[in-house]
Order: structure tokens, then sequence, then C-alpha cells
């Protein structure tokens, strides 16, 4: 009786192992799927990206102007495009979150304007441009803040623009 009594202890001590194991295996992948879940749900974009690198030209910086233009967002993400109005050519641009800042630097003695890509409520792509025009002069330093403000109008004075007019 004793005997088969440590046998019968035996194969419990063993059950229970394996049912320890199984609980902190089941554990364990239920912490790493949820930590992928997550990391694939917020990673998708982050301010700064350049999500259209392969749409627009390389970065054009120049680095002996201490210069900038400062996106300040509303909600709703959004991509910003700088546009030399001389060229055509855009310069920097960058995807910018929702109720984030971005800062484009280094901007090239020239003129710019910025133009503006995001999705509405209704799931439409919209695109527009700055009417009004940003200098940056030689030897110049500081730059430009634009506040995008949620208005039903906007707070810019802007013009809409066809898509490929945003990508050229």
């Amino acid at each position: 009786m004793i005997e088969k009594t440590k046998k019968y202890l035996n194969v419990l001590t063993k059950i229970n192992y394996k049912l320890i194991i199984m609980k902190s295996t089941f554990k364990f992948f239920t912490i790493v799927i949820l930590c992928l879940i997550t990391t694939n749900c917020y990673s998708q974009y982050y301010t700064g990206q350049k999500v259209f690198k392969d749409k627009f030209p390389t970065e054009n910086k120049d680095y002996n102007q201490d210069t900038y233009i400062k996106i300040e967002n509303a909600s709703g993400d959004i991509i910003v495009a700088v546009e030399n109005t001389y060229t055509g050519k855009v310069i920097q641009h960058a995807y910018i979150t929702s109720k984030d800042t971005y800062e484009f630097k280094y901007i090239p003695v020239g003129n710019y304007v910025c133009k503006y890509m995001w999705t509405d409520s209704k799931g439409k792509k919209r695109y527009e441009k700055d009417n009004s025009t940003m200098d940056f002069p030689k030897n110049q330093y500081g730059g430009y803040i634009i506040t995008l403000t949620e208005t039903p109008l906007g707070n810019l004075s802007q013009s809409g623009i066809s898509e490929s007019e945003f990508f050229d």
C-alpha cells in the first residue's frame, strides 16, 4: 500500500509540474502576443517619419543656415512637405502625428511654401498648399512657426491642390 501511495504521489507531482509549466508557458505566450499586438497598433507611423521618400527628391538642407519651419499640429495626423517656390521641388517632408510638433531644420536660402496632405473624417484624402510664402535670406537665423488649428474653414490661407501637385 505504501508503495502504491508513493507511485501515486510521484505521478501527481509530475502532473502538477506539467500544469505549472503549461500555465507559465501560456502566460509567457500571452504576454508576447500582447506585446506584438500593441507594437503593431502603435508603430505604424511616427512624427518625423519620411513616409514618401520614394516620391520626393533627397532632402535638401543647408547646415550653414540656422533656420527652421516649425509645425504645431492640431488633432489628426498630417503630412507636410516644404516646397521651394523658385524650383517647385520639395526640399523636406515629414509625417506629423496628431497634437505633435515637428521642426524642419536647416532650410536653405530661398522662398518656400508648405503643402499639406491628410485624410478627413469621411476618409477622403485632402491636399492643400499655403497661399503665403516664407523667405529665407542668406545668413538668416530663426524661422517660422505654423500652428495648425482645427476650425471649419482652417486658420491659414490655403488653396486646394491635386494629389499630383502635392507630389510634384
